[in-house]
């Protein structure tokens, strides 16, 4: 009884937490303001002075701000919150956290991998929180100085990933970031969606799985749109998975369907169809817009603190995309109407 006691604590206490990091997510008017601005450095200001971004900013004092900076900013800002969270949960007891650090890395050795004929690494390069530097099993500073495929190979040997990428790698005439981020995320579905079935029970499994069945889909989906639509491709190449919320029917139908229109069908007519939007918007507008509906619903009405800890992390990733967008916009001195027609709200 006092187990129970203990362990309901535990869960209204992330709870908690996620939904009060939730309350400061920027509002459509924080967006709008960001837009207007002119410059990367006024935006920067904007979020310093009326926004939650703002003890970040202001850690760099005097520094010059272009759109890598920035953007470099946000990703540290984010990764503090969901470090937070993380630490919150694994301290209660809790197994998420394992699968967001494998997330991370696997977004941390893809932006290595990205920059390989290159030194701008260090620019872009994540600044882990102390929760991350902590659990993962990674070298950073091997990775970013990695400059080919072998090397990068060499910076993961003794990690769970050394055999995942030897294999991507390997098995490549000519190295291809793609291909290797539809190998890690496949494993990272499977291995998170394994976690989930040995730590839950069967009341709680299926709405913590539909939070891993939806990126899963949203990759898939994209990535067989974008072989019908600009290659033309009748099968194969795309991103699939074997964690998926459609039915083997539907599986079995965006795997062979003749075209993008075949695709946006398929997708209208599945449990996601509902949520996706009928305006015109590019795949990736739309797929977002699902998501981060889906997220919202979840932070409202789920009672499962994992599921909302797992959307408030997916609704600050679409923030970060939009702030991201918005400095690119004034980069390139785009009026604001237009830069916030490419915003997801």
């Amino acid at each position: 009884m006092l187990q129970q006691t203990i362990s309901s604590l535990s869960q209204n206490a992330v709870l908690a937490k996620a939904r009060a990091m939730y309350a400061d997510i920027l509002t459509r008017e924080d967006y709008m303001r960001l837009a207007a601005c002119r410059t990367v450095g006024e935006a920067a200001n904007y979020l310093k002075t009326h926004t939650a971004y703002g003890e970040t900013i202001a850690s760099l004092q005097n520094v010059k701000f272009h759109r890598a900076r920035l953007e470099a900013t946000l990703k540290r800002y984010m990764l503090t919150r969901v470090g937070s969270l993380c630490s919150f949960e694994k301290a209660l007891g809790q197994p998420i956290h394992r699968i967001l650090l494998y997330k991370y890395e696997i977004d941390y050795i893809l932006l290595c991998a990205d920059h390989l004929d290159s030194d701008s690494v260090g620019v872009y390069s994540i600044e882990l929180p102390a929760f991350f530097k902590k659990h993962s099993e990674l070298d950073p500073l091997a990775l970013e100085r990695a400059r080919k495929p072998a090397d990068l190979v060499a910076a993961l040997q003794g990690t769970y990933y050394a055999p995942i990428v030897e294999k991507a790698v390997n098995g490549q005439t000519d190295f291809s970031v793609q291909v290797l981020e539809n190998t890690l995320y496949a494993d990272f579905y499977a291995r998170g969606a394994e976690i989930i079935r040995k730590n839950f029970s069967k009341k709680e499994r299926e709405e913590l799985l539909d939070c891993f069945r939806l990126p899963a889909d949203v990759k898939m989906i994209e990535s067989v749109y974008r072989l019908k639509r600009y290659f033309r491709q009748s099968n194969g190449g795309f991103f699939d998975t074997s964690v998926t919320a459609f039915t083997e029917a539907q599986h079995n139908a965006l795997r062979t369907a003749q075209s993008a229109d075949a695709v946006l069908e398929i997708l209208q007519g599945s449990c996601y169809g509902r949520y996706f939007p009928s305006e015109g918007m590019a795949i990736e507008q739309k797929t977002q817009a699902m998501e981060l509906r889906v997220h919202e619903k979840n932070i409202r009405f789920s009672t499962r603190p994992e599921v909302v800890m797992l959307s408030y992390i997916g609704i600050l990733e679409n923030e970060i995309r939009n702030i991201t967008h918005i400095a690119e916009g004034i980069r390139y001195a785009l009026p604001a109407e237009e830069i916030t027609a490419y915003l997801v709200l």
